[in-house]
């Protein structure tokens, strides 16, 4: 007879409680998270110095307790009370490594006969297998999984040696009720955090003229954002660098086109520049085309020509020129908007990712002898 459903525990890229920020790596095991507790009992961790639970909707939000530590140590300060409460799931997902809270419950869970799943959002920090990978990279802790879940099909690609059982999650989108039109008045929009390798100075740089273009995002290095500014001097462009959740939807349902124009890393070794293009799911969920670069992640969300256009990066002529067909062309904008909705609703929701990642769960534990009840 099967078990009941697995107990899942994610662990999402930012999870001490206290000032937490919540970004698109965080925002991702979050949505992922509420996905996942209407299909199996699922509890997303985060970390404070008193233990806290509370729900929202199906899903349990609970805060484990730590220690106070030193300022770079590399030991996860968990108290033996987290390290008992831990006992209680089946999987435990975690979103973010290397770090030290990986690198102390991978092997852990694994002797406890819980299934192991990582994920690389991006980011990570030192650790002491980080060390040790210097003399053989087989001395990894995090090998000790029992698999992986990848961002998208470049994701994937940073672990070409490991042999772990894997899925290509994706990602979901916040699904408008239905397509709005696109305004006789639209402007293009970009959306993201405003910093060298999102792209923004090559748009602004390219803008053709009598185009408006609204810039959405928060500035990090006062020197580049000054460079911004004066680039766009004469230019029809607006920052935005506070908007809320509501402000961003009306932005993203004024737009004809919304832009993820993200550069390649410069130098050598892995690109971690966009592991998953979420501002492009997120344009195409309300309707609208949308233009990214050839480059990472972002070529496997979009259909060339079909629901936007893929661009070479550093090519500002091309990028100039389709950015003013999609704003001056209102027919061809709504046509291709129409398109991305639906592309978007069949291959791009945050319940087939769960779906999906849920599905690894369950071959995993299969392999351990565990027969889970599957939603």
């Amino acid at each position: 007879m099967p078990t009941p459903a697995p107990r899942v525990l994610v662990l999402p890229s930012s999870y001490f409680a206290q000032n937490r920020v919540v970004g698109g790596g965080e925002r991702y095991g979050n949505e992922y998270s509420q996905a996942l507790a209407g299909l199996t009992p699922t509890t997303l961790g985060l970390f404070d110095f008193q233990p806290a639970t509370r729900t929202q909707g199906p899903l349990t939000i609970r805060h484990f307790t730590v220690t106070p530590r030193p300022p770079g140590e590399l030991r996860f300060p968990a108290t033996r009370a987290t390290l008992a409460a831990l006992r209680e799931y089946d999987v435990i997902h975690l979103m973010c490594f290397p770090t030290p809270l990986s690198e102390l419950l991978t092997p852990l869970a694994r002797l406890r006969g819980q299934v192991v799943v990582l994920t690389d959002i991006g980011g990570g920090g030192r650790t002491l297998g980080g060390y040790l990978q210097k003399l053989h990279r087989r001395l990894d802790f995090h090998r000790l999984a029992h698999g992986l879940a990848h961002l998208s099909a470049h994701a994937k690609t940073a672990f070409p040696d490991w042999t772990h059982p894997d899925v290509i999650l994706h990602g979901g989108t916040p699904q408008p009720d239905q397509f709005t039109e696109i305004p006789a008045v639209a402007y293009a929009l970009f959306v993201g955090r405003l910093l060298p390798h999102k792209g923004i100075l090559n748009v602004i740089q390219c803008l053709p003229a009598g185009v408006p273009l609204k810039v959405v995002g928060r500035p990090y290095d006062p020197a580049y954002f000054e460079s911004l500014k004066a680039a766009a001097a004469g230019k029809d462009v607006a920052f935005i660098t506070d908007a809320d959740d509501a402000q961003l939807r009306r932005l993203y349902q004024g737009a004809a086109v919304v832009l993820q124009t993200s550069l390649p890393s410069p130098g050598p070794g892995f690109d971690r520049s966009e592991l998953l293009g979420l501002v492009a799911l997120e344009g195409m969920a309300y309707g609208r085309p949308v233009i990214v670069t050839r480059t990472t992640s972002l070529p496997e969300l979009v259909v060339d020509g079909e629901t936007g256009f893929i661009v070479p990066p550093h090519d500002l002529a091309a990028l100039g020129t389709q950015i003013g067909r999609l704003v001056h062309d209102r027919e061809l904008s709504r046509r291709l908007g129409r398109q991305a909705l639906a592309h978007v609703r069949r291959n791009f929701t945050w319940e087939a990712t769960a779906r999906r990642g849920l599905g690894l769960y369950h071959a995993l534990g299969q392999r351990l002898g565990k027969a889970w009840a599957r939603a």
